[in-house]
C-alpha cells in the first residue's frame, strides 16, 4: 500500500511538474465499482481539500487517511445513488436551490467588480459629504472613511439600476387574483 501512495504521489508530482495537461498521463488512481478515479480527479480534491487538512496531506498517512476519506464519499454516494435518493423531489429541490443561488452569488459578484471598477469618487465629493455630516473629526483623518461610504452608495444605486434595467427589459405578469388566494397560504 505505502508503494501505491509513491507511485501516485510521484504521477501527481510529474504531471503537475509538466507544461500541458495531457490525458494520456491522466490515469486511474483508485477505482470504487464502476466509477474510476483519475490523478485530474484526485489533483482536484488535493486541490480544494478543506484548511484544516492541508498540513496532514504532507505525511504518507495523512495522504492515505485523505484518499480513504475519498473511497468511503465515493462509496457513500453510490449508495445513495442506489437507493434512488438522487431523483426524490426534496433532493432535486435542494439542489435547484442551491443551483439557484450559486448562479446568482456569481453572477451578482461579476457585476459588482465590474460596477466597481466604474465607480469614481471625487474630492469635491468627499469634501460635501464632510460638511454635510457635522463630523468632528479633522478632515484628514475621515477622507477615506467617507470615500468608501460614498463608493459603496454609488456602487448600490448602480447595482439597484441594472437590476431594474433588466426587470424592464422582461415580461413580467402577476395575476392578482392568483396573488389573493395566495396570500392565505
Amino acid at each position: 500500500m505505502k508503494r501505491l501512495f509513491f507511485v501516485v504521489f510521484g504521477i501527481l508530482f510529474l504531471a503537475g511538474c509538466s507544461s500541458g495537461n495531457n490525458n494520456a498521463e491522466n490515469k486511474i488512481v483508485a477505482q470504487i465499482n464502476k466509477y474510476k478515479m483519475t490523478t485530474d480527479d484526485l489533483r482536484y480534491e488535493l486541490k480544494n481539500a478543506p484548511y484544516d487538512e492541508i498540513a496532514s496531506l504532507k505525511t504518507e498517512d495523512g495522504r492515505k487517511r485523505y484518499l480513504d476519506g475519498l473511497i468511503e464519499k465515493e462509496v457513500l454516494l453510490q449508495e445513495a445513488q442506489r437507493q434512488g435518493i438522487d431523483r426524490e423531489i426534496g433532493f432535486m429541490k435542494s439542489i435547484e436551490n442551491y443551483w439557484e443561488q450559486a448562479l446568482l452569488r456569481i453572477l451578482l459578484e461579476r457585476k459588482s467588480k465590474e460596477v466597481s471598477n466604474l465607480i469614481h469618487v471625487y474630492d469635491n465629493e468627499i469634501e460635501e459629504y464632510y460638511k454635510s455630516s457635522g463630523e468632528d473629526l479633522p478632515f484628514s483623518k475621515v477622507k477615506n472613511e467617507i470615500r468608501d461610504i460614498i463608493k459603496q452608495k454609488k456602487q448600490t444605486e448602480a447595482m439597484n439600476s441594472w437590476i431594474e434595467e433588466l426587470k424592464k427589459k422582461s415580461y413580467i405578469k402577476v395575476d392578482e387574483n392568483v396573488l389573493k388566494e395566495a396570500e392565505g397560504l
